[in-house]
């Protein structure tokens, strides 16, 4: 199973590649002699393409075989965090990361193609332990080898475009709800804060639910502009 971090500008600051304790490869778009953050156990790819993390995703999977696994981890990770008793405690990213590709290496079933994480760290959405239809979050995720590619135009939400694909063809998707990689998101550098991608979002957004209008939809969050917060609809599991 291969490991990939998706690199932009930090060139002194992404934290991920020097935490792992485990061979990866780093793809950035440009620049790769730049990066000054980058463990031996790294293996640095340019890939050339134009800004946009999901161009990248794109050619991570293109360097899978069919069916096989990839992992997809953000450059800006702090720790892990595992469910203990009712909360939340800190944990060594590295164990966090060893359980969920374990725990992905033994999926059997078909029809699960995309596996995620808690995506929020509240303890009172985590009661279960596997969901099986919600969204997987961008941030580290495990996806298998299909004809899949990310949208290409979509720059700002493309979890939830994979999510909501991968929902509609398959029914299912998986997130372990007890355990997850803590990121730090949304600050200066790499692909921008949210006031920076405010615009692209919203046009994201649209785009989005004019594919899935019925797996996705628009509902305001206090804490952010109005249009500018998308959320999966509830469905049950296809059987």
């Amino acid at each position: 199973m291969k490991v990939f971090l998706m690199y932009y500008d930090r060139y002194q600051s992404a934290t991920t590649s020097l935490m792992l304790n485990r061979e990866h490869i780093v793809l950035c778009h440009s620049n790769k002699e730049m990066f000054t953050c980058i463990s031996n156990k790294a293996t640095v790819i340019e890939t050339g393409l134009p800004k946009g993390i999901q161009n990248n995703f794109n050619y991570g999977l293109g360097l899978l075989e069919d069916g096989e696994w990839g992992v997809f981890m953000s450059d800006d990770l702090v720790c892990g965090r595992e469910l203990t008793g009712k909360n939340f405690t800190r944990v060594d990213h590295n164990y966090v990361l060893d359980v969920f590709m374990n725990k992905v290496n033994k999926i059997q079933n078909n029809r699960i193609n995309l596996i995620g994480m808690n995506a929020t760290g509240n303890e009172l959405n985590s009661t279960r332990e596997v969901s099986t239809f919600g969204l997987v979050d961008g941030r580290c995720f495990a996806i298998r080898k299909t004809e899949f590619t990310f949208h290409p135009h979509i720059q700002t939400i493309p979890d939830y475009y994979a999510t909501a694909y991968h929902l509609e063809k398959y029914g299912t998707n998986l997130v372990f709800n007890h355990f997850f990689l803590d990121f730090k998101r949304y600050h200066s550098g790499g692909l921008g804060t949210s006031d920076d991608r405010l615009e692209q979002k919203k046009k994201d957004i649209r785009t989005l639910i004019s594919l899935f209008p019925d797996t996705v939809k628009i509902m305001d969050k206090k804490s952010q502009p109005k249009g500018s917060h998308v959320v999966i609809k509830y469905k049950r599991a296809r059987k």
